[in-house]
């Protein structure tokens, strides 16, 4: 009766929001100050109604929850949550089920659906749709996050993620359309200096895209960028610090989103709050014990999310599990495992924290008492490469299966930064001892890697045609260097991600 109760009111307002909400203005109102908690309440009750009209209604998540044991949800006056109802991913559920069934009544409406695409790390292509109304959502989401840039200043849009059917350059260009001046370029650096030209400085500028491309913008020597005022908005991969420093040389602005294309583009993102307390968790050692619940050595990207829309949890691996609690997205998702290492915090709950740790400056930032995430990173040992993932799977099957595989031991993927904030792939590798590659072998080995994994996986070969910087290699003598018994662990270390300060220290760069 009570959780009855609960959706019949969540049902209420879905309708009054539909119905009023005709632009970003507007929604604000719906993110009115001071109703955090309430709104995450009633975030898991549209969670849980989700859940139970999925399990009825969409039969590939009908015939997956029939081949587990579990409770179920729980609802009481004080609390609402999934319980126990298991988890998804790519693997288990995406990749094993029709496309069709996996739509509400297994049904692909006639018209207002739109196709995108991504490859990742598993070659072929996975297909995603979006409906009219799921679109609708994402726009507003999208346009309220960046109303200060969008709204308040009306720029010119550059979005250069990648073009066609990869999903976060389409969805970008549609989510924008509708409140801004948008073109759409792609990555590709010609083009963007060409509109910058043309259009001149009095306009205000957003350019949107990949980390690595914008910096390739800001060291671009054909025009004087300091002229213009433009603001950075990346995705597709987070950034450093000492990156995001470098970048506001150039640009008015720099602010990330998070998001994937199982899911949706801009889930949530950064805002002055949150990076003005993750570089605090930089210096402040006490704040790092008290709020970093991953001790991964790292400094986690930090963003605000609408509980009402996304609910975030985290499983026993450190995984975070989301569930977008909206009945209007085509393809529901349901505790959905991306991979991705963190954690969430409620606004207030955070809130008390940093006061108990006299850090009320860091509240003065907060517009939103939006929740807060906390991004650690990939957990299925992968890095990013201008916008694509790569994992140590294909390495390791690149090489066991090439000319070399009888004189290599191992190898490392390496992610790093150099002095001035430029990104790096590194395939290092180690060979086996009394064995060695000389530097025309190690180039021969790259260049088949580089090859193999343009065949394995599509966004990685997307993503190396607008690329500022090809993979590298380094050939390591056995036990040496980063492969030293200084090094060593029980497990094999495939996969690091590191800040220029650590690529320095492993002499990886100057």
């Amino acid at each position: 009766m009570l959780e009855k109760l609960y959706i019949g009111f969540v049902a209420l307002l879905d309708k009054i929001i539909w119905w009023i909400d005709v632009g970003p203005r507007v929604h604000q109102f719906f993110l009115a100050p001071h109703v955090g908690d309430f709104r995450e309440a009633l975030g898991r009750i549209r969670a849980v109604r989700l859940y139970r009209r999925a399990l009825n209604d969409v039969p590939a998540y009908h015939d997956f929850m029939s081949k587990h044991k579990y409770s179920g949800p729980r609802v009481a006056a004080r609390h609402v949550s999934l319980g126990d109802v298991p988890e998804m991913d790519k693997t288990s559920y995406i990749k094993k089920y029709r496309l069709t069934d996996k739509l509400w009544y297994g049904d692909l409406p006639v018209t207002g659906v739109m196709f995108d695409e991504s490859s990742g790390s598993s070659g072929t292509p996975t297909s995603w749709v979006r409906g009219r109304k799921e679109r609708r959502f994402t726009q507003r989401i999208m346009q309220v996050a960046f109303r200060h840039f969008i709204e308040d200043r009306q720029p010119i849009v550059i979005n250069t993620f990648s073009m066609g059917a990869w999903a976060t350059g389409l969805n970008t260009t549609l989510c924008l359309l509708g409140i801004s001046r948008i073109k759409s370029t792609g990555p590709d650096i010609t083009k963007v200096i060409a509109t910058l030209k043309e259009l001149g400085p009095e306009f205000e500028y957003v350019i949107a895209g990949y980390p690595p491309f914008l910096k390739q913008v800001a060291d671009s020597s054909e025009l004087d960028l300091k002229k213009y005022s433009i603001a950075a908005v990346y995705g597709g991969e987070g950034i450093s610090e000492p990156m995001r420093t470098s970048l506001l040389e150039c640009f008015t602005d720099v602010i990330g989103s998070y998001g994937a294309s199982d899911l949706e583009i801009n889930i949530a993102h950064e805002s002055d709050f949150t990076i003005a307390l993750r570089r605090a968790l930089i210096k402040d050692e006490r704040l790092r014990e008290v709020i970093l619940q991953q001790n991964r050595g790292i400094i986690p990207m930090i963003f605000q999310y609408n509980p009402y829309d996304y609910l975030f949890e985290t499983n026993k691996k450190g995984e975070l599990l989301v569930t977008i609690s909206r009945l209007e997205n085509l393809s529901p998702r349901i505790r959905y495992n991306i991979h991705d290492l963190g954690h969430v915090e409620q606004f207030y709950e955070l809130k008390k924290k940093l006061k108990a740790l006299g850090r009320e400056d860091l509240l003065k930032l907060a517009e939103l008492d939006f929740a807060v995430l906390f991004h650690y990173g990939r957990s299925d040992l992968s890095v990013d490469y201008n916008g694509a993932v790569v994992g140590p799977e294909e390495i390791k099957q690149i090489i066991n299966d090439g000319d070399y595989a009888d004189r290599i031991k191992g190898f490392r993927l390496v992610s790093y930064e150099d002095k001035q904030a430029h990104k790096h792939l590194l395939i290092a590798v180690e060979t086996a001892e009394g064995s060695d590659l000389s530097k025309a072998e190690g180039t021969k080995l790259l260049e088949a890697i580089t090859a193999e994994l343009q065949e394995l996986n599509l966004d990685f070969k997307s993503a190396l045609r607008t690329a500022a910087r090809p993979p590298e290699i380094r050939l390591y003598p056995h036990n040496t260097g980063i492969f030293d018994a200084a090094h060593q662990k029980l497990k094999n270390d495939y996969v690091w991600n590191i800040d220029y300060e650590r690529a320095r220290q492993e002499k990886l760069t100057d």
